[in-house]
């Protein structure tokens, strides 16, 4: 019989990032893109079409990664601030050098059974939760984080 795995139990990390109270992550997918299959290519004898469809590259999703605010939340917004050129200093952004590699760890509740891992992640938006007066909500921080690969390792 199969091993069924929960989703409820997981765990987010970057390099310095290890500590972050993460309530959702959504939109890990990659796909390829296809050339030349929607349409033949050409004709050949008796009026006979040729199709050809090959890989023409790969697309990846952005990563969306709800905390909850904390002290150590507070990395996600100046790791943000340096990867986003800075108006005021002619367009100075550091985002090559602060790409991370990040992993995605999910528990059975005694142990990891599967990890995905993430190349050169980086943050292409970061957002707040609405604040309201009398609200018992607890403050949320929403980062859109871009990547190159992700693979599973476990």
């Amino acid at each position: 019989m199969p091993e069924y795995i929960s989703n409820a139990k997981y765990y987010f990390e970057a390099d310095d990032l290890t500590e972050l109270l993460v309530k959702k992550i959504s939109g890990m997918q990659m796909k390829m893109t296809v050339a030349g299959g929607d349409a033949p290519i050409g004709v050949t004898k008796d009026g006979k079409t040729q199709t050809q469809a090959t890989i023409g590259g790969v697309e990846c999703s952005e990563v969306t990664i709800e905390c909850v605010a904390t002290a150590e939340s507070k990395k996600l917004l100046e790791w943000y601030n340096k990867c986003h050129a800075e108006a005021l200093s002619g367009g100075k952004a550091e985002g090559r050098k602060n790409r991370k590699l990040g992993k995605i760890s999910i528990y059975d509740g005694e142990e990891e059974k599967v990890q995905y891992e993430f190349t050169d992640i980086f943050p292409t938006s970061y957002a707040t939760s609405d604040f309201s007066a009398g609200s018992g909500d607890l403050i949320s921080e929403t980062v859109t984080i871009g990547f190159t690969y992700f693979e599973r390792k476990k």
